[in-house]
């Protein structure tokens, strides 16, 4: 309630002050609120620049400097517009809806100076504070002087079929000074040092909204180099909102803002057809004769109450007799021959939509949990101890694909293609399954429209399998009558075909333009 209480004083004392301002000369009233800027008493220079506007009304560069000091005077008087903290301890009248309570608590864009697009031409001579006159009356702009600005020797200023930026950045530079905008006809001048810039340039907060499909990692990458670029106080990235958030002097925020929105442009839009032919064929053959390779012995003697076993016996011979009577087991003998083939083709037909630079992947096939850890062994004693549960890992078994194209312009692209294919050997290494991989990379260049063929992911094994009786699986002739031969053969091959579709066009030269910004000691602002 301090803060507002002053504010209700300065006010009080100024409409007092207003009703003696016949008394007093206009021009009186002027010098003394110079004095005051001067001596950086910006509320009574505020109310004595007020006084003598209204002392004089047909002189308006007098409420113009009032208007100028004014935001100076509310940070010196700690006056807090409506918005702030400070308006939560007053008592607001009813009559106030909150439509238009949103509505005067609405953030505006900051002023930009406006005037004739040109070409101007200029050959003046004078001081800077003559100049800067002269050259604003010609473009239709009204303009105040900061308290501490002191005029530089007489100088001449020449420029030819400049429009209006470039001749206000010309006087700026050729002056050392610099406008700040208080309206789009009113400029304050001021001299251009680093203090004046941090004291007196307007401070903006821009949020933007970060595209779809541009991820966050790469929105962050963009802010640590457009921050480094430009140094800005505050470059932030909202992940969940996803916006962006840039706060510092409109000279460094603009040209930030339009170098984000040239990084940020659409990239083009791929589309890639996927045809994967599979062949698959799987042969066995066995032949030749089998003969039993063991025989059990029987002791068939009913000494102290023998009964022999004859489960699973077909024939026997016996030989002996008496307590020695004992019997072998004869088991029966076959020729075989018999001959199998299998054959497979898979056609797979797919679509992936990808990004310039974006890679796309394909799936197909399982995925397979893979023991990672566990708990082997007994416990010494038997005793009930805790043990931790098993790990796993899915393993993508099948066909893997990853494809990343990038464009040479809306013709030609390459492709960064990496395909896998895993599968189970069967075999396993303390619990752990085997698993083979196979993986295939290359990077082909094509037209959009045109098909890639790749070729190579061969797969083969072959498996030769002799059973018979020792000796006679060993002759050289014979032991294809008297073996058992097994012949088992797998192979399969797989076959990619790619087709890149372009649905969006690249970037190109005309999407990106330049950024005018000044120099580094001098940057642009409100204009």
């Amino acid at each position: 309630m301090g803060y507002v209480c002053l504010a209700l004083i300065s006010l009080a004392s100024f409409f007092s002050q207003v009703q003696m301002a016949q008394a007093q000369p206009a021009g009186r009233l002027a010098q003394q609120a110079r004095q005051a800027e001067r001596n950086r008493q910006y509320t009574r220079a505020y109310l004595l620049y007020a006084q003598a506007a209204a002392a004089n009304p047909a002189d308006p560069k007098l409420w113009v400097h009032a208007q100028t000091l004014r935001r100076l005077a509310m940070e010196e008087s700690k006056w807090a517009p409506p918005g702030s903290d400070l308006v939560e301890d007053l008592e607001l009248e009813d009559t106030i809806g909150a439509d238009e309570l949103a509505e005067a608590t609405r953030p505006q864009p900051p002023a930009e100076l406006r005037g004739p697009p040109g070409p101007h031409s200029f050959d003046l001579t004078g001081d800077s504070r003559e100049l800067w006159e002269k050259i604003a009356s010609a473009l239709k702009l009204d303009v105040v002087f900061d308290g501490d600005y002191q005029p530089l020797p007489r100088m001449r200023f020449r420029i030819q079929d400049a429009g209006f930026g470039e001749a206000l950045y010309a006087l700026s530079t050729a002056t050392s000074s610099f406008p700040i905008a208080i309206s789009d006809r009113v400029a304050l001048i001021a001299r251009d040092t680093p203090q004046k810039r941090q004291e007196l340039e307007p401070h903006m907060t821009v949020t933007l909204p970060l595209p779809n499909p541009v991820t966050v990692q790469e929105a962050q990458e963009l802010a640590r180099a457009i921050q480094q670029a430009f140094e800005l106080q505050r470059f932030g990235v909202d992940n969940v909102r996803r916006l962006i958030l840039v706060r510092d002097r409109i000279s460094k925020v603009k040209p930030a803002i339009e170098l984000l929105k040239q990084l940020l442009h659409h990239r083009a839009e791929v589309m890639l057809e996927i045809e994967l032919l599979e062949y698959t064929e799987t042969a066995s053959t066995s032949y030749g004769s089998s003969l039993p390779t063991r025989s059990p012995l029987i002791w068939l003697s009913s000494l102290w109450n023998n009964k022999p076993d004859l489960t699973g016996v077909g024939a026997l011979l016996g030989f002996g007799s008496g307590s020695t009577f004992f019997g072998l087991g004869l088991g029966g003998a076959e020729i075989f021959a018999s001959f199998s083939n299998i054959q497979a083709r898979n056609l797979l037909k797919a679509e992936v939509r990808s990004l310039d630079g974006q890679a796309a992947t394909f799936h197909l096939g399982d995925r397979y949990p893979v023991l990672s850890s566990g708990y082997f062994g007994s416990v010494p004693g038997g005793q009930d101890v805790f043990t931790p549960p098993p790990t796993f890992n899915f393993e993508d078994l099948g066909f893997v694909l990853k494809a990343t194209p990038r464009l040479h312009g809306d013709e030609e692209l390459t492709l960064e293609i990496e395909a896998e294919f895993k599968v189970l050997t069967g075999e396993a290494l303390n619990g752990i399954p085997v698993i083979a991989n196979r993986k295939f990379v290359t990077r082909p260049r094509l037209r959009f429209g045109e098909w890639a063929v790749i070729a190579g992911l061969f797969r083969g094994t072959e498996a030769k399998t002799l059973t018979g009786l020792v000796g006679l699986a060993q002759l050289p002739v014979l032991r294809h009558a008297l073996s058992q031969n097994t012949r088992d053969r797998d192979r399969g091959e797989l076959i990619l075909l790619i087709k890149p579709l372009l649905l969006s066009e690249p970037p190109g030269p005309a999407d990106s333009y330049a950024i005018w910004i000044g120099s580094e000691g001098r940057p642009r602002a409100g204009f």
